[in-house]
């Protein structure tokens, strides 16, 4: 009998290479069939009666199970989080990473801090497959884990764990904001520790962690690189913040900031479901994209400028001289837009470098 991977995204491309190096044979189910172009072993459709043919199947983080099976199926299911795998197979010290905002960060400050002092690799949701480092020889993982995959996992094996944040996010995909909560508060680690961080200090954070499970004193003064587009500073007033993907970090990044020039706002607001926001510090707020129209109704502010495209909005900038007080905080997926965050970052620097130098 074959396996099933639900899911053929970077996860589940994963559990494809996994389960072929296992010689499993398996088969793929995924919405979007242009995905599996060149794939044999494709299955048309899930449905209840036929799902229990397959002896185990491989969930994808972002695949919500109750679109096609009852809680009652769901249940009943025999199904593997690529989480659950790298608990059984792989021998470091886990470290779990989730919250709303700074997750990614987090992971990044502590994998530098802990390869200072031992051996360390940064994997899951920042973008390094569990499955693809499964035989790894480092000391210390650091996973940054999803609701996602949370909501997912079988058994918490976490031997330490962070929790940065918990707001309002994915309502779409969790229904509300308590099954969300709870998705994350499942890396509580039951193993040893877990942190809840009280504040974005996270290089304090992780200097601490380091410093105390190698018993060493690492220098307040380490010099740590920082990932891209959080709250980047491009050049003197210019700030990109395309990481921003729900409005609880576009208003961290307005509160950290104390930002009181243009803002400019884009991507799907599904994901909070249409949540309103009432935003105040910025002079004007530009707005612009495949979903200008949803977000204009959500927006509240006394000056808002609507655009089909990005470069349109430094035109402006460009024609009013009015370019050296500039937040790119989308603050939403970037739906329609961008394939990703990444690729809408990198436009508005490169808009920027073309308009404003």
């Amino acid at each position: 009998m074959k396996s099933l991977i639900i899911g053929y995204g970077s996860t589940g491309k994963s559990f494809e290479r996994y389960l072929t190096k296992k010689f499993i044979k398996f088969d793929i189910f995924d919405e979007n069939i242009s995905k599996l172009y060149d794939k044999k072993n494709i299955l048309s459709n899930i449905k209840t009666n036929t799902i229990f043919e397959y002896t185990k199947l491989y969930v994808s983080p972002g695949i919500d199970l109750r679109k096609y099976f009852s809680p009652e199926t769901i249940s009943e299911l025999n199904y593997e989080t690529d989480l659950d795998i790298f608990f059984k197979e792989n021998k470091s010290i886990k470290i779990g990473v989730t919250g709303t905002n700074g997750k990614s960060t987090l992971v990044h400050y502590l994998n530098q801090a802990l390869n200072l002092v031992s051996s360390s690799i940064a994997l899951g949701n920042i973008g390094n497959p569990l499955l693809d480092n499964i035989k790894h020889e480092n000391k210390y993982s650091v996973i940054e884990a999803s609701s996602f995959q949370l909501e997912k996992m079988k058994d918490n094996n976490f031997d330490f764990s962070f929790i940065t944040n918990i707001q309002s996010d994915h309502i779409d995909f969790h229904r509300n904001f308590e099954n969300y909560k709870n998705a994350k508060l499942k890396i509580c680690s039951e193993l040893g520790q877990t942190v809840f961080c009280q504040n974005d200090s996270y290089k304090e954070t992780a200097i601490n962690f380091a410093s105390k499970v190698e018993s060493v004193n690492l220098s307040e003064d380490i010099a740590f690189t920082d990932l891209p587009f959080r709250l980047e500073t491009i050049s003197k007033g210019v700030f990109n913040d395309s990481k921003s993907t729900n409005s609880a970090s576009l208003l961290y990044a307005l509160s950290k900031l104390k930002f009181m020039g243009n803002l400019i706002i884009c991507g799907d607001p599904k994901k909070e479901k249409y949540k309103k926001l009432e935003i105040t510090g910025p002079k004007r707020i530009f707005i612009f994209g495949h979903h200008k129209k949803e977000l204009s109704k959500l927006i509240s502010h006394p000056n808002i400028t609507i655009c089909n495209e990005l470069h349109e909005i430094f035109e402006i900038l460009r024609s009013e001289q009015d370019f050296h007080n500039l937040l790119f905080s989308p603050g939403n997926p970037s739906g329609n837009d961008y394939v990703n965050y990444i690729e809408r970052g990198e436009h508005f620097n490169k808009l920027r470098a073309a308009y404003l130098d």
